[in-house]
């Protein structure tokens, strides 16, 4: 949820501004003054980043790191080398882009395959057979001898495969929220104080799979499209969550792909399987289903902007 900021901080920016062109003797320039603030306004977002001293991640295959889906399965899925380090991508994925900019390291309980609850299946492996640990399980075991976890930036990803299982199963977007309120109390219980919550992209005829499953398609956006609405709603009453916009940035993504890079003769189609290893990064999609690690990278930036937002207006609110 983007979070403008609150008047009486705009009040104080300004009050800064002045200060700077009368302690500089009147002479004013809008290129140094302008500098001078963005400067001093990055010095303040790095100050509140370094609150955090890890980055705890909760997910399915969006967010496996490579120790989920590998080590359930008995380190047989993914078993296609393509999948570097037993992502289901080809590179990092976006919870350890965002480690890596906080500085701090990365704990992931995050497993290809999982879904927020019991509601429907969390399974795995190469025929989706094989039971794995859905999200709230994940928080459980985490949450085992916990304390004090108030510096501790807890990413939650839930969503794509209650979609995908709903088609067989059942299941709604209004219980996909109800289970992440619970597993969002749950890391309260243990000091939780800050949580990135990414939308579901749009997904829907765009994706790649939709070329397989052409009727599962409308069904999809609908329950991606309804997720993300619940979502928004939900944070507003929530000032330490900070909604990652997955379904914003990849609509603009597929809307103009030249802008970023990628080619839109590839917009449905994964690079996995294809002679891509030199022109990888003009895709947006590895699989049928995951981006990337480019477009995680881009993941990582919308989580970010979003975090500093909730940040800003939270120190603000404190003034």
């Amino acid at each position: 949820m983007q979070k403008t900021l609150p008047p009486r901080s705009l009040w104080i920016i300004s009050l800064l501004a002045v200060a700077f062109v009368l302690l500089t003797g009147g002479h004013y320039h809008r290129d140094k003054l302008s500098s001078a603030v963005a400067k001093q306004r990055e010095l303040v977002k790095q100050t509140r980043r370094s609150r955090f001293n890890k980055v705890v991640c909760f997910g399915d295959s969006l967010s496996d790191a490579g120790n989920g889906a590998w080590v359930f399965t008995n380190r047989t899925w993914p078993k296609d080398t393509a999948y570097v380090g037993h992502r289901f991508t080809n590179g990092p994925v976006y919870s350890e882009y965002i480690a890596q900019t906080l500085g701090v390291p990365l704990v992931s309980y995050a497993t290809g395959g999982a879904s927020i609850s019991h509601r429907v299946s969390s399974r795995s492996g190469e025929h989706g057979m094989l039971p794995v640990d859905c999200i709230l399980d994940q928080i459980a075991k985490y949450s085992i001898g916990k304390k004090d976890e108030s510096a501790t930036l807890f990413i939650v990803y839930a969503g794509a495969n209650d979609a995908y299982f709903s088609l067989d199963e059942g299941g709604t977007p209004a219980e996909v929220v109800d289970d992440l309120k619970l597993a969002v109390q749950a890391l309260k219980d243990i000091g939780g104080k800050y949580f990135v919550i990414p939308t579901l992209p749009p997904i829907g005829e765009n994706y790649p799979y939709a070329n397989a499953l052409p009727k599962a398609a409308p069904l999809m956006y609908f329950f991606s499209t309804e997720l993300r609405k619940l979502y928004l709603q939900w944070a507003k009453s929530e000032p330490g969550v900070a909604i990652a916009d997955y379904y914003t940035l990849f609509s603009k993504l597929m809307d103009k792909p030249e802008r970023y890079g990628f080619s839109r003769k590839y917009l449905k189609q994964g690079c996995i399987g294809r002679r891509c290893s030199d022109n990888w990064r003009e895709y947006i999609w590895f699989d049928d289903y995951h981006p990337t690690t480019y477009v995680h990278s881009l993941m990582a930036d919308e989580a970010m902007e979003a975090l500093d937002n909730v940040l800003w207006w939270n120190s603000a609110r404190r003034l």
